[in-house]
């Protein structure tokens, strides 16, 4: 994912702003790791200095696996984008990691700024889908490892139907006097290459039986999601880069309204998940694309490399993300 075009800055620099953003990341995907294992902390002794160690040495070793898989995805899409930005000649900046201090995945992914013009549409597309491609080779195996790794077990009947609902759906039911949250099994979707993978490790599950995942596996569950978003075919995400460089300047930007439209409907209708998302993109990403200096056609080549980045945002595309 980029941001829009910056003026170029004329002095290297040591990208201090970007080693303190990896580092906060780092800790704050560790919190969440320790939150998907059964993490016991050290109780004091030895005075408050020792157990304050011991117990982050507790939550570091905890939230390891985690933290490492998640990274190593986003640091290997965000890498995709930069070198082939360099390659270019594009002028970029190194990842800028962004970390949340709460929640279950600590962090909200990263993004390269793009500070020159994109020299051609093939440029636009090489950096473009560079990230998700090379982002899903990493997330891959790691789905594999990951379930492998995982356990299966009995569910409760209850796993918030509600919660799969459009926003239409759930106002419908609230204005009724149903409630919006209710307890249950929060359950994550999946996409046709999760439920895939899940098929050849586990087999057919038993009914009444789910998949309660490994942190690796919910990483790159993670790591695919934001896949996902970045490949939707809107404005400067990476499948608007896509876009861009198989439709042209105006081509893409009537098909980004398209989509709009279409991430409107399915908030309302499908899955309120997507009504945030449809947020975030119509109020801070938008439809245009900044033109490239040069507008030729691609080369058949180049799209065999946007049909591959469309099949992989279908492939991991997932319908309804998140029930709470």
């Amino acid at each position: 994912m980029h941001e829009a075009l910056a003026p170029a800055r004329a002095k290297a620099r040591v990208p201090v702003l970007n080693l303190a953003l990896f580092a906060a990341t780092v800790v704050t995907t560790l919190l969440a790791g320790a939150q998907w294992t059964a993490l016991r902390l050290p109780e004091a002794g030895g005075g408050w200095l020792a157990t304050a160690a011991a117990q982050a040495a507790a939550v570091a070793v905890a939230g390891l696996p985690f933290a490492a898989a998640l990274i190593g995805i986003l640091f290997c899409h965000e890498m995709g984008h930069y070198l082939l930005a360099r390659a270019w000649r594009v002028d970029s900046t190194l990842p800028f990691f962004i970390p949340v201090p709460v929640g279950p995945v600590g962090t909200f992914g990263a993004v390269i700024r793009i500070r020159s013009a994109l020299p051609s549409r093939t440029a636009t597309l090489d950096i473009g889908a560079a990230g998700p491609l090379a982002g899903f080779a990493v997330a891959l195996p790691l789905l594999f490892w990951g379930l492998a790794h995982s356990v299966v077990q009995p569910v409760g009947d209850v796993v918030l139907e509600g919660q799969r609902m459009g926003l239409v759906q759930l106002l419908a039911g609230y204005l009724k006097g149903e409630a919006l949250l209710t307890s249950g099994v929060q359950h994550y979707g999946d996409s046709f290459i999760t439920w895939g993978v899940q098929r050849l490790v586990w087999g057919k599950l038993p009914p009444g039986h789910d998949v309660f995942l490994h942190p690796v596996a919910f990483a790159a569950w993670i790591g695919l999601f934001i896949t996902t978003l970045n490949l939707i075919p809107l404005g400067q995400l990476d499948g608007g880069h896509v876009t861009y460089a198989l439709l042209g300047r105006r081509g893409a930007r009537r098909f980004s309204r398209a989509v709009s439209f279409g991430l409107l409907l399915a908030g309302l209708l499908v899955s309120w998940n997507w009504f945030l998302w449809w947020g975030v993109t119509r109020f801070f990403v938008g439809y245009d694309h900044p033109p490239a200096l040069v507008e030729e056609p691609l080369t058949p080549g180049r799209k065999l490399v946007a049909v591959a980045s469309i099949l992989l945002f279908l492939g991991t595309f997932i319908p309804v993300p998140v029930s709470l």
